[in-house]
């Protein structure tokens, strides 16, 4: 464990007695409400890592986001996007805890990454990002749904997903409180903004151009993502590549 971790400490001594599945049953439960959940990483000198961690914000996540672009020494603005990560999970992990070792810490403090070795929050950011932001196929499907709901189309080969009905609802009965505002994930944020721009393009209050059709999606077989991508509005394409999708009010 040594070339992999810093000085962490076993809180309870008294652990012989239990299995290693008690010792796991004993960790902080998690809060569903909040987003929470179990990042799980098995590496290769079975050392086994458990990460509680949550979703941000979207809030949140633009934040980071804007804090972490850089300036050049010729004024190029880039987004320094090891920064970006590390800020994300420092306030995304809740604790970390290692078998056989049985050992455990908690980010009461923020500084959990701190005792992690580089490599070890390199496999964590693999683990949590596929979980927490938008992927492109599921944001093509989701386009390509929400257009034809708009459009007054028929959904051939699936029921309309339930976040187009909120989303229209919530423009038909009146919005959201800022309270309630900030209390979206930045998934749901993302699935909510592609809902937004596919009714804009609909309704004819998007940017029009001569691009061809979203293709529809074979969800037994995603031929080419980046085709998919070269399909899709600029504000949905520039999402995937920031992570948090832009143009919020566009």
């Amino acid at each position: 464990m040594e070339d992999r971790f810093q000085g962490f400490e076993i809180e309870d001594g008294d652990i012989d007695d239990t299995t290693d599945a008690q010792w796991l049953e004993a960790l902080p439960a998690l809060n569903k409400h909040n987003h929470e959940f179990i990042i799980k990483l098995d590496l290769d000198n079975e050392v086994t890592i458990f990460v509680g961690a949550r979703e941000l914000y979207w809030h949140e996540m633009m934040n980071i986001e804007a804090y972490s672009f850089r300036k050049g020494i010729d004024d190029t603005v880039y987004l320094a996007g090891e920064q970006e990560r590390r800020e994300i999970l420092r306030k995304a992990a809740l604790w970390v805890a290692t078998l056989p070792d049985r050992e455990f810490e908690t980010n009461e403090d923020g500084q959990i990454l701190s005792k992690l070795k580089f490599e070890i929050v390199e496999y964590i950011w693999e683990q949590y990002q596929p979980k927490v932001f938008l992927g492109a196929t599921e944001a093509a499907a989701l386009y390509n749904a929400a257009a034809k709901y708009f459009n007054g189309e028929a959904q051939a080969n699936s029921p309309v997903p339930s976040i187009i009905i909120e989303v229209d609802m919530m423009l038909k009965f009146g919005g959201l409180s800022r309270a309630e505002l900030r209390e979206i994930s930045t998934t749901e944020m993302e699935r909510m903004q592609t809902v937004f721009m596919a009714r804009a393009e609909a309704i004819g209050l998007g940017v029009r151009n001569t691009r061809k059709p979203m293709p529809q999606v074979d969800e037994t077989d995603a031929e080419d993502l980046s085709e998919w991508e070269s399909t899709m509005p600029p504000g949905v394409r520039e999402g995937f590549n920031s992570h948090f999708m832009n143009g919020f009010d566009r």
